[in-house]
């Protein structure tokens, strides 16, 4: 098994006319939290998308030693028109693994979505969207997970439930890059701050 689960080196971006980072370099070893910080604007979102392969970057390189990657986004990335349970479903097939139907029971009785579980997507509240979509990256049993303002749409009970989840993910085996403008920082991840050139 690999100690590392991804690296980037000398990364540059510049959208446009701004410039975002450059010679940005960046290592995610087994057992580690790396948190984003910085304002709206200052590229957090875009090296995540890097990461994940959904951007190209200007220049630089990016090797994964792990695939496939869970990223969650900004958005849920949930389908409307399918209930709770069919998400979890499709989020399983699309890593390859078996649908195991107690483990996500338990998954949504943690998130408590247990009653929402024939649900469709659209009849839920932003927060339960937020914890669905959390329930499918644990369902996809991921080893590295880029999320992107994860905490985003909480009360202060489900941040502290993704709090204690990120710790134990990266506890066995597994690794997190968090983009944060949170209050409260994430207790033993390495802080990488950004600003705005």
């Amino acid at each position: 098994m690999t100690s590392t689960h991804l690296t980037v080196t000398n990364l540059c971006c510049r959208p446009g006319s701004q410039e975002l980072f450059d010679g940005l370099s960046i290592s995610v070893a087994v057992g580690e939290t790396i948190e984003l910080r910085g304002p709206n604007g200052c590229g957090k979102t875009t090296l995540l998308r890097i990461m994940a392969g959904l951007q190209q970057p200007d220049s630089g390189d990016v090797i994964r030693y792990v695939e496939p990657i869970g990223y969650l986004g900004h958005k849920f990335g949930l389908t409307s028109i399918l209930t709770v349970q069919e998400n979890l479903r499709w989020a399983s097939m699309l890593n390859g693994t078996k649908f195991d139907t107690a483990r996500a029971q338990d998954l949504l009785e943690t998130f408590e979505l247990r009653t929402a579980t024939n649900k469709l997507i659209q009849e839920l509240s932003a927060g339960q969207k937020r914890r669905c979509s959390l329930v499918c990256l644990l369902i996809g049993e991921y080893k590295l997970w880029l999320l992107d303002e994860p905490f985003s749409s909480l009360d202060s009970q489900g941040e502290e439930l993704v709090r204690v989840l990120i710790q134990e993910h990266c506890k066995t085996g597994g690794s997190a890059v968090i983009a944060s403008h949170s209050a409260s920082p994430l207790a033993h991840a390495a802080q990488v701050e950004f600003g705005i050139s």
